[in-house]
């Protein structure tokens, strides 16, 4: 079996992408590739950049290869507590 693993580290306020104004006014926006899939014009990642240069990536979110609409996300604890939708509320679960 092959496994694949992500190594990475906290993108602190000091290396990430800065809108001061609130407004976008101060960043710029890069599509890079396009399409995927599907035979559009999607962008599969945008780079946004602020006037100092910070950028980071931004993609799709993709299950199993496929660009996905998410509804928020579902994590369960080894202590029973489950994280629910876009709010990351948590509740304890209810096994039945």
């Amino acid at each position: 079996m092959i496994t694949r693993s992500h190594s990475y580290s906290e993108m602190t306020p000091e290396k990430r992408p800065q809108d001061l104004t609130m407004d976008g006014a101060g960043l710029t926006f890069e599509t890079l590739e396009h399409g995927g899939e599907y035979p559009d014009m999607m962008p599969q990642a945008i780079r946004v950049a602020d006037l100092e240069g910070r950028s980071c990536i931004y993609v799709p979110i993709s299950v199993d290869g496929k660009v996905v609409d998410s509804h928020g996300f579902d994590v369960q604890s080894g202590e029973g507590w489950q994280g629910i939708g876009k709010a990351g509320l948590w509740r304890k679960a209810v096994r039945r």
